[in-house]
């Protein structure tokens, strides 16, 4: 398999470490839409990452599709997420706020980073960093009394991949201070294979 995009999105990261902790083998390509949009569209129409190629070559987009799709090949004994019920439902919960956090931090950081500096909307930023606080607090609930090293399972990657992302892309935008909980699983997380190998850096 070969996944598209670079570790910084926290939407490829949360694939690739949920590939490497079901012992999945994949290429990665490194693209991003800010340089790489013709070549992306020409595998995800909308020119976004991740996409996933499988071995037969077939297309997979959006991490949520691919994460699916991970777990059928993984089989329900080892799938990330619950096959059913209560627990399935919850742990969509968790992970969709994940993700929420992820979608508006993301929005806040292109905001500050690519526009230019006369151009910046103030009242948007504080938008999105309002709704990822609120995420954050949410999340920080649910892991309050997690014993650690958690068991491994989608909220737990996709809430530390969000964490991560805050900590790495938006240190001057974000408090993490306030959110112990989540400190700690990710810190727990950290010097796993699947986490460590995986670490975002900032190229842009």
């Amino acid at each position: 398999m070969i996944l598209i995009g670079r570790y910084l999105s926290p939407f490829t990261r949360r694939v690739a470490v949920s590939l490497k902790l079901l012992g999945l083998p994949f290429e990665r390509r490194p693209l991003t839409a800010w340089h790489d949009l013709e070549e992306l569209r020409r595998l995800n129409p909308v020119g976004r990452v991740p996409a996933l190629i499988l071995d037969d070559g077939e297309m997979i987009f959006e991490s949520s599709a691919i994460l699916d799709e991970i777990d059928r090949i993984a089989g329900p004994d080892r799938a990330l997420l619950p096959a059913a019920g209560p627990a399935r439902r919850e742990a969509l919960r968790v992970t969709a706020v994940a993700l929420g956090v992820m979608d508006k931090a993301a929005a806040a950081r292109y905001e500050r980073v690519m526009r230019p500096k006369e151009k910046v909307h103030q009242p948007w930023i504080d938008h999105n960093i309002g709704q990822v606080m609120s995420g954050l607090g949410w999340l920080e609930e649910r892991f309050a009394d997690t014993a650690l090293p958690p068991e491994m399972s989608q909220p737990v990657i996709s809430t530390v991949v969000a964490h991560d992302f805050l900590a790495v892309a938006m240190a001057q935008m974000v408090d993490l201070q306030g959110v112990p909980a989540l400190r700690a699983l990710s810190q727990a997380c950290a010097d796993l294979p699947a986490f460590a190998e995986t670490r975002p850096e900032i190229d842009l």
